[in-house]
This record gives C-alpha cells, sequence and structure tokens, in this order.
C-alpha cells in the first residue's frame, strides 16, 4: 500500500493489533473529517468507543473470513480498558480498518466505512 509517498510493503500478519488498531482509528477520523466535517464537536461523535462500537455492530454481518479473524484479535486486545464492551468493539473496528488501509484493499475500506453511515 502506498499513500503520501509512504509505501507499506510488510507481512500483515507481523503488524501487532494494537497497531492496526492504532492506524484504523487514524484513518477513521480522517474519513469522517475529509466526508463529514472539519468541525472536531462532530468529529468527536463518531471517533469514540461507544460510536465505534455501534459501528462495527453495522458491518460485524458482512465481514469476510480473514476480516472477522482480525475483529476477533482487535476485540481480544488486552488493555487496561477491556472489560469496557464498548472498548472492546471499538478496537475490533479499528483493528479491521488499519489492517484494510494497509493491505490496500480501499474499495472494500470505503464500501465499509459508508456502511457505518448509511441511514443515519
Amino acid at each position: 500500500m502506498e499513500f503520501l509517498g509512504a509505501k507499506f510493503e510488510g507481512d500483515l500478519r507481523e503488524v501487532s493489533t494494537k497497531s492496526l488498531a492504532y492506524v484504523g482509528d487514524s484513518v477513521f477520523e480522517l474519513f469522517c473529517r475529509m466526508n463529514y466535517s472539519f468541525d472536531n464537536r462532530e468529529v468527536v461523535t463518531h471517533v469514540n468507543a461507544k460510536a465505534q462500537a455501534k459501528y462495527f455492530d453495522k458491518i460485524k454481518n458482512v465481514l469476510k473470513e480473514h476480516e472477522r479473524d482480525v475483529a476477533f484479535r482487535g476485540r481480544n486486545l488486552k488493555s487496561p480498558r477491556s472489560k469496557d464492551p464498548f472498548y472492546r468493539k471499538a478496537t475490533a473496528f479499528e483493528s479491521v480498518v488499519g489492517y484494510l488501509f494497509l493491505k490496500g484493499e480501499i474499495e472494500r475500506l470505503t464500501f465499509l466505512l459508508k456502511l457505518c453511515f448509511k441511514d443515519q
């Protein structure tokens, strides 16, 4: 995947789930800003654990098997907040977004992200 002059050519199986979630959170925030608003108050209504958990619920039934595997890894990531069910789903969502972005599956990623905002 090449983006802004940087090219990711690594093996995604070697990228930590925490890193996938971090990349996914960043990509999702940029998606929200570019498509919906640059108003920070508006963006934070979408880029938070509760909202991202809701978005995960919207896409989970259309995930492909390898995407479900990534989501499962993200959901089970150990952290101080891992007892929070919203945080667990949000991390699953972010992990899938980060995975698809780094894999270069932009059409698939765009489809899933637009599905999050369908009927809103």
